[in-house]
């Protein structure tokens, strides 16, 4: 069964290349957020996987900065069928230069992070942080890899410097288990936001240590219940 998925995404993917290339170029970024919102319903949904989201999202429209552990690929799926209103991602550059992978970021208007550059990744998360100011909502992985386990990696501090200078909701979210190939239901729990009078007393490194035990607490949560 899995063949057959690889198989028949790998024979429509041409399709929606030349439909993200064509929205990217010529259409609006609502048309994009619209697209973006199909990838879950069909590459999910043809694997008969559907997503649970639970606990509290704040009104959409309110711009937020999502942070989320980072366990698979299917992650990318998973949180823009969870979250409740279209977001722009965070994330290494090596996506936006991937030939599947490129056009999708670049047709969501995402952030590239340059691992190498951190001069490059301080300028970028600074135009994140204006954009969501602006309005746009931005979704991060901290961990800055796939865990591919329960567990989650370290968090990366650096961004936490940056997004502390934000003005929106910081919004932690555990995904169970989106590792695991025989799920069928990715649960997606969502943490109480942190409002800016709480993060911006705390610098980055404290930050990232808080919002990483917030997120630990809810994942010890998840498996005693």
């Amino acid at each position: 069964m899995k063949t057959f998925n690889m198989i028949v995404t790998f024979m429509v993917l041409p399709v929606y290349w030349i439909r993200s290339q064509w929205i990217r170029r010529f259409c609006s970024e609502q048309k994009g957020s619209k697209e973006l919102q199909l990838y879950p319903k069909h590459y999910l949904g043809f694997r008969r996987i559907r997503v649970e989201a639970h606990g509290y999202q704040p009104d959409a429209n309110i711009p937020c900065i999502y942070v989320s552990n980072h366990q698979s690929m299917n992650d990318i799926f998973v949180s823009i069928a969870a979250v409740n209103r279209p977001f722009r991602f965070i994330a290494k550059k090596e996506l936006f230069t991937n030939l599947i992978t490129g056009t999708f970021m670049k047709m969501s208007r995402s952030y590239p992070l340059d691992r190498d550059d951190p001069r490059q990744s301080l300028k970028v998360l600074k135009q994140a942080v204006d954009d969501v100011s602006k309005g746009v909502s931005a979704l991060a992985f901290p961990e800055g890899t796939r865990s591919h386990a329960i567990d989650m990696l370290p968090f990366k501090d650096g961004i936490f410097s940056v997004l502390r200078k934000s003005s929106a909701p910081i919004v932690p979210m555990y995904i169970k288990e989106s590792f695991n190939e025989r799920q069928k239901v990715m649960h997606v729990y969502f943490c109480e936001p942190i409002y800016p009078e709480t993060y911006k007393e705390i610098k980055g490194a404290a930050l990232s240590e808080y919002v990483f035990k917030r997120m630990n607490d809810m994942k010890e949560w998840v498996y005693e219940h």
